[in-house]
């Protein structure tokens, strides 16, 4: 697909939708590390009560899961948000649990922060969460409509943003980016907007209202800004994933494009009779569109990683 001057080519699909084992169910975010491998956010189910962090390789090796449901230490109900540090530490915010806790790569619980309120260092439903250019967390805080910044110790460091409609103002934030200069950007999910920030939180700009069309959003989620400075929008209820440049300017769209991942070519090897039902399925031409993506991230190769939610997959693009 051809956005003004920049080609993306769609490359592949990763995943099934199971709500057990090397599958995906009800997915809220990821993050790639440097050699490749993805740590997916389950959030999972209420009657399975699973939600987990899925690993696995971008060429679609299984490597495994941990987590596991409750709320004790170390344990999630509504995972949202995932980030990893240098020091290969994974960050995850919990909606439910209102914390942000902290595991390596291996599934050790190494500690956590956080407790439902509107104080310094409270939280009301905490999602995005991502680190600014000083090596800090940013996380989105959204039914207290403000983004918070905490040390990697947990520690607070600042805060900005409040309820409403105006400049700097949200209503229900749910994703963060920081691009390569530290400005950060923020999805307004109520106001159906995007707002940018200086690295220290000063409002400079914002795009978008309710609707369907180019630059309009129907409660935008997760984001993420390129090394090219184009940001990307998981448009949730618009099922699609929007592409602007620094300023807003709209470049394009992308609404999925998605083939048999290996995972599901097996199953179906192994199983001729689902094969048979999904011949026989209804709206074929659907089966490789987006459903409600709830979050977007670029890695360091230009590969675009949306995820595709509500059908248990990830769709991978490339950026020519």
């Amino acid at each position: 697909m051809t956005l003004r001057t920049v080609d993306y080519q769609y490359d592949h699909t990763i995943g099934m939708d199971d709500f057990a084992g090397r599958a995906f169910r009800n997915l809220s975010d990821l993050v790639v590390s440097d050699d490749e491998v993805l740590f997916v956010l389950q959030r999972g189910e209420s009657v399975h009560n699973n939600p987990s962090i899925k690993i696995c390789t971008v060429g679609e090796e299984w490597i495994g899961e941990f987590g596991s449901y409750g709320e004790n230490p170390g344990e999630l109900v509504w995972p949202a948000g995932i980030t990893l540090d240098q020091d290969q530490r994974l960050y995850i915010t919990d909606e439910w649990n209102q914390k942000v806790l902290v595991f390596d790569t291996k599934g050790t619980f190494i500690k956590q922060w956080g407790k439902k309120g509107s104080d310094i260092g409270e939280f009301d439903c905490p999602s995005g969460i991502t680190f600014d250019g000083e090596g800090n967390l940013l996380v989105a805080d959204a039914r207290n409509n403000r983004i918070q910044r905490f040390t990697t110790d947990g520690n607070h460091v600042d805060s900005f943003g409040e309820f409403g409609m105006g400049d700097g103002q949200f209503s229900m934030p749910w994703g963060v980016a920081v691009s390569r200069t530290g400005d950060i950007y923020v999805s307004d999910w109520r106001n159906d907007r995007i707002q940018k920030f200086t690295r220290n939180g000063e409002y400079l700009c914002k795009w978008g209202e309710h609707g369907q069309g180019p630059g309009q959003f129907n409660r935008p989620a997760g984001l993420c800004v390129d090394g090219d400075d184009h940001v990307y929008v998981a448009d949730w209820h618009n099922h699609r994933v929007q592409i602007f440049d620094s300023l807003g300017n709209y470049l394009g769209e992308l609404s999925g494009e998605a083939t048999m991942s290996k995972w599901g070519a097996q199953l179906l090897d192994a199983n001729p009779l689902m094969e048979g039902f999904r011949q026989t399925a209804k709206y074929p031409e659907l089966e490789g569109r987006l459903f409600k993506p709830r979050s977007v991230k670029a890695d360091n190769n230009g590969r675009i990683f949306i995820v595709d939610s509500c059908k248990g997959r990830l769709q991978i693009y490339k950026k020519a």
